[in-house]
């Protein structure tokens, strides 16, 4: 992707009326990657057009059938079909990278047959590197964009995020890094209602991925029906919240589309993208989020300079902490449709980094995961005051995060 395809793609997401997905998807997998990062960016884009770009997440365009016979022939050899008494030919769902085909085993069991589109790896690398050149040439005359939004540091995270995707065996390992945390904590914290699908791992490789099928329903879908119950939400916030505040290796992409509900069981599902967070941000976090959810601002505002790389301290922290104090005025009490959790985290890490202060990267992961979540609370519960909904939460991991 060159500077005229990033300005085409920004004109696209930006202009008056709804993002064109065909043309940005048309544009290859990096503006496809681009475009669901600002589908969270609830901070810049209004409601309407971050849930219209949140469709690239599992409803890209669907390759025939012709083509998904003869990737299936490319990607397995001759046995493969024979362990089959079904493949649906038109997918469950398809997204940037694969998509996925419900199927039938020869022994009666229902599975999901996940496969990579296309060799996307050499095109993608060579866009990413292209626009990493545009972005350190902006940052030389504008250094401070490198401080408040990081733009190189998202990109790598794109980069590093999609070439895992890329690789379907990286699912395999995610789902054991994550069920391996579950059996060694679901005793010492409520983690009953989480649950994996199995993998058939004889029958995968780096292209194709066949798994139990799970016969429920997304987040993703239930949002759109207006039938996801709140309750259900806040349990994946009490799941999810202790992998990534408690244990700090968590899932790394956990949109609507990733977490499918069935008899009041959560699955994790597209496990590829595991991030991680150093004790430092995740424990600085919770407290900040501990402080948040009473409505302690001061609290908040040492909390985030505590879990800085680089701290500030004197006069400069105190003029921080009186704008601090007054960016979150309207906070107290307040709807997640009237004040949006993203775009006043985002308006605080800027405040903090305009203040002297330097976060390390880890943190957009954490930031991405907030995002996700209240993207869904928006769509679910618009009138929810989430952070005093968060304090039952916060109260039962407390001694697991802060030991």
């Amino acid at each position: 992707m060159n500077w005229i395809g990033f300005i085409r793609l920004m004109r696209n997401i930006y202009g008056r009326d709804l993002p064109d997905l065909e043309k940005i998807q048309k544009q290859g997998l990096l503006a496809v990657k681009i475009a669901q990062v600002f589908a969270l960016r609830i901070d810049f884009l209004n409601e309407g057009k971050c849930r219209h770009l949140s469709r690239l997440y599992r409803h890209t365009l669907e390759l025939p059938s012709e083509a998904v016979k003869r990737l299936l022939d490319g990607y397995t050899d001759p046995s493969f079909r024979g362990r089959f008494a079904d493949i649906t030919e038109r997918p469950l769902a398809s997204a940037s990278v694969g998509q996925v085909h419900r199927a039938v085993m020869k022994n009666g069991t229902e599975a999901i047959i996940k496969l990579i589109k296309q060799d996307f790896t050499k095109n993608f690398v060579r866009d990413v590197r292209s626009l990493e050149r545009l972005f350190r040439m902006i940052i030389f005359f504008y250094p401070k964009l490198q401080k408040v939004a990081d733009p190189v540091g998202i990109l790598n995270n794109i980069e590093d995020y999609t070439t895992r995707e890329l690789n379907l065996l990286n699912e395999i390992q995610g789902q054991e890094i994550l069920k391996e945390i579950y059996h060694r904590q679901k005793n010492r914290f409520d983690l009953s209602r989480m649950r994996f699908a199995d993998i058939y791992k004889d029958l995968c490789n780096e292209n194709v991925l066949v798994a139990e099928f799970i016969d429920g329903r997304t987040f993703d879908e239930l949002l759109d029906a207006e039938q996801l119950p709140y309750e259900e939400l806040l349990k994946l916030f009490h799941i999810h919240g202790f992998y990534m505040f408690g244990v700090g290796t968590f899932h790394g992409d956990i949109h609507p589309g990733n977490i499918i509900l069935k008899d009041g069981c959560l699955y994790f599902v597209d496990t590829s993208a595991i991030s991680h967070a150093g004790p430092k941000i995740r424990r600085g976090l919770f407290e900040f989020f501990k402080a948040l959810a009473y409505w302690d601002y001061e609290k908040c505002a040492y909390f985030l300079n505590k879990m800085a790389d680089r701290e500030i301290e004197g006069q400069r922290y105190e003029a921080f902490a009186k704008k601090f104090v007054q960016l979150y005025g309207d906070f107290t009490e307040s709807t997640v449709s009237r004040v949006s959790l993203t775009q006043r985290m985002m308006e605080t890490i800027k405040l903090g980094v305009n203040s002297g202060m330097v976060f390390e990267r880890g943190i957009f992961a954490i930031i991405k995961s907030l995002m996700y979540m209240d993207g869904m609370v928006l769509r679910c519960r618009p009138d929810a005051v989430l952070m005093r909904d968060m304090r039952p939460f916060i109260a039962e991991a407390e001694n697991f995060v802060l030991k």
